[in-house]
């Protein structure tokens, strides 16, 4: 860990507290709020997604009634799928509607309640429309929030969008490991390019890569791995495991991170707190220091023991004592330095397990 030259990020509970809110629902075709919210607590309430999670938590507090589901999906990083009283219903990403056939540039916006057929919503007229690719969603997204569409195979239900708040110790974590000498610090991330965008700048990583798919993850961390001498990988989620994996190094949000991640992770911190990523960095460089300075001081010192007792410069009995007991007592003293080493939280070294 105190080598690695690059250090990749995943936004979503690991930059961002991971504390979901739902902030808009936008109703699209003649439906409620509450019509939205009612598929969309269906469809998420088996997810083990945060954005899921804080969907059906908001369904909860709105009192919205529950649907019985069958035929649950989960669609690796587009979204989910699910049969609710026998209509087939999805909830996902745009592009996950686009490649359902959805035309997002011409969808009715709900106005007076009325419900509108596939029929009518193909020729409806545009100041009788919302253009979601154009207008509403980058609107959103433009904020930083993440978006979910809502419908079923004939209809866009409607949208909703999910905001997450930055951890108040990101951006002041990568700069401290730019100040340790870590090169590259890159955001990766499955949300879309805006959201993506957003939190970047906010944070100040030198790079980001959005709307990455598991496999894609891996792919970057490869890359990552061409160009610089060792790469770690930070992350909370089932998506981040294979990249975890791959890494050089994998990290773990430790307790909001899924038992998938931490199995998969070399390292976990222990409290959720990015400020300790910096202080990782450093004791595990120390560490790599103090133990080439231990292995090459004892190496050296028995070696000259070795030339000075035949020659008689030195007697068998000290030569022993002094090598034994007396470089034992020298490398654990010189160990013990690292003991001196504290996060800037003021926090103990055992935040950081492996």
């Amino acid at each position: 860990m105190g080598a690695v030259e690059a250090v990749a990020v995943d936004k979503t509970g690991t930059l961002t507290k991971g504390e979901l809110t739902v902030t808009d629902i936008i109703p699209l075709n003649g439906n409620s709020e509450a019509d939205v919210l009612r598929c969309a607590r269906g469809l998420e309430s088996r997810s083990e997604h945060p954005i899921g999670e804080a969907i059906v938590d908001h369904a909860e507090e709105a009192a919205v009634a529950e649907r019985e589901v069958d035929a649950f999906e989960s669609i690796t990083g587009k979204g989910v799928k699910a049969t609710l009283d026998d209509t087939p219903h999805y909830a996902g990403k745009p592009g996950f509607f686009e490649e359902l056939g959805f035309d997002l540039s011409h969808v009715h916006a709900t106005s007076d309640g009325s419900t509108v057929t596939t029929e009518s919503r193909r020729s409806c007229e545009r100041d009788d429309c919302l253009d979601l690719l154009e207008a509403t969603v980058p609107t959103l997204q433009s904020q930083g929030k993440t978006v979910v569409l809502v419908g079923t195979d004939d209809e866009i239900e409607g949208v909703i969008a999910v905001a997450d708040e930055i951890r108040p110790e990101s951006k002041q974590t990568v700069q401290r490991l730019h100040d340790r000498g870590v090169e590259r610090v890159v955001m990766l991330t499955g949300d879309n390019e805006r959201t993506a965008r957003a939190i970047a700048e906010a944070v100040g990583v030198d790079e980001y890569r959005a709307e990455l798919l598991p496999d894609e993850k891996v792919a970057a961390i490869d890359a990552l791995g061409e160009e610089y001498d060792g790469v770690a990988m930070v992350g909370d989620g089932v998506n981040d495991a294979p990249a975890l994996a791959t890494a050089t190094v994998g990290v773990a949000m430790g307790a909001a991170g899924t038992d998938t991640a931490l199995e998969t992770a070399d390292i976990a911190l222990m409290s959720d707190d990015l400020s300790k990523l910096p202080y990782l960095y450093q004791l595990a460089g120390d560490a790599n220091g103090v133990i080439r300075q231990n292995i090459w001081a004892s190496l050296g010192f028995k070696a000259a023991l070795a030339l000075a007792v035949p020659f008689g410069y030195v007697p068998i009995w000290l030569a022993v004592l002094a090598g034994d007991a007396g470089m034992t007592t020298a490398v654990t003293g010189n160990a013990m330095r690292l003991s001196r080493l504290r996060p800037e939280s003021g926090t103990t070294p055992s935040s950081a397990k492996p």
